[in-house]
């Protein structure tokens, strides 16, 4: 039994001391990710704790199918994957293993990953700013099993209450409704974001979570792209978000002290307080989020005061939450003129004004489809005003 007073130090030691003793390398992961656990909870490291799943059929099944293993490594092995299960995770032993979960070979599983690059195909998007944006979007494979990792592995971590974006049941609604008739509200934006979340730090996060090294770097290299998190991929969101529990955790601490209210939806970061000197704090909070491995974009951090229109991530929030009144007015004035006039001149429009793209490279099906996404985004906000916009919409006559 060991009390850790300096984790770092000790779970370094712990590996060095049992790689020099010859122990095998998969099985160095797991003591040392087991020991992690434990220091992190500040409790007794006891490697072959008296421990009997007695109604546990998943580590009875496995300690009957490992019966070849001594009786002290079976303990040791149900124990931590006893730790895991009580935080909600999959245990994962090694890659082999994790292989077996995502149901592909583990030299499929290594091909893969040695190969990871050719496995996503690159394209670009405008941005609202008229920039285009990288997408990495993975093959078919590939997506098939970041899908599995999400399901399985990265949907269960518990993130914290004040992430607002990629997160079920939660959307840019319940995200602005913190925010509602504060007398200051403050916008910040991460610069990067999901490129600035690099292979070593994804590689930290999952070891952070409890994994051996070994299955932390495998799932690193299956979920990032160039070192980096890749825009485009299903797992990045919350993955990204995972990385975020510390930030969100200090940014919630802090406003419980200080009176103000935080959210983040992705890589935009709300506070708002009825104490009109918040604006005073904005150097402390970009030093926050510095010190968390993140980059401000000075050109979005704004200062929003009652007296003026306080929106965020496109929800005004002065009194209640709303959609834009021009946003409304300009949909309204988008749906009567296609239904007195037909489609196509608002495509023309909609293409040269909303997506600064040519009209010869704009479909009507693609004006279709935006068109509606804006209507469904005033639906969320405002249903009543967005459901008369959605009955004028299906009156609209398109040519496929």
């Amino acid at each position: 039994m060991h009390h850790c007073h300096n984790p770092k130090r000790y779970l370094d030691n712990l590996r060095r001391v049992n790689e020099q003793a010859g122990v095998e390398r998969q099985t160095v992961d797991i003591i040392v990710a087991f020991a992690r656990i434990k220091a992190e909870r500040q409790q007794i490291i006891d490697f072959y704790p008296d421990f009997t799943p007695k109604n546990d059929p998943v580590i009875l099944e496995f300690l009957e199918k490992n019966r070849h293993l001594d009786r002290r490594t079976g303990r040791f092995l149900a124990a931590y994957y006893h730790e895991m299960q009580k935080r909600g995770l999959c245990c994962i032993f090694n890659s082999s293993h994790l292989a077996h979960l995502l149901d592909i070979t583990p030299s499929q599983l290594n091909r893969l990953a040695l190969d990871i690059d050719t496995h996503y195909r690159q394209f670009h998007i405008p941005k609202n700013n008229g920039r285009m944006r990288r997408i990495d979007s993975p093959k078919p494979q590939l997506k098939k099993i970041q899908r599995k990792i999400l399901d399985m592995i990265i949907h269960p971590v518990r993130l914290n209450a004040h992430a607002e974006g990629y997160v079920r049941r939660k959307s840019i609604v319940t995200n602005a409704r913190r925010h509602v008739g504060k007398e200051i509200v403050l916008k910040m934006d991460l610069s990067n974001f999901f490129p600035s979340i690099t292979f070593p730090r994804v590689v930290g996060t999952f070891e952070a979570l409890g994994y051996p090294h070994n299955v932390a770097e495998m799932l690193g290299k299956l979920t990032c792209h160039e070192g980096r998190l890749p825009i485009g991929a299903p797992t990045s969101p919350t993955i990204s978000n995972i990385v975020c529990r510390r930030m969100d955790k200090r940014f919630a601490g802090l406003g419980q002290k200080c009176g103000f209210s935080y959210s983040r939806y992705a890589d935009d970061i709300a506070i708002s307080s009825d104490n009109t000197h918040l604006n005073g704090m904005i150097s402390f909070f970009q030093k926050i989020i510095r010190e968390e491995g993140f980059a401000v974009n000075q050109t979005k951090t704004i200062v929003m005061r009652n007296a003026g229109r306080q929106k965020i991530t496109g929800v005004v929030v002065n009194e209640k939450t709303n959609a834009p009144r021009e946003e409304i007015r300009k949909l309204r004035a988008v749906l009567h003129n296609c239904l007195h006039n037909g489609p196509h001149g608002e495509m023309r429009k909609w293409a040269y004004l909303e997506k600064n793209c040519p009209e010869k490279k704009y479909s009507q099906s693609s004006f279709r489809a935006s068109l509606l996404g804006r209507i469904h985004y005033v639906r969320l906000v405002n249903p009543g005003k967005g459901g008369q916009l959605l009955k004028q919409f299906n009156q609209i006559e398109f040519t496929t």
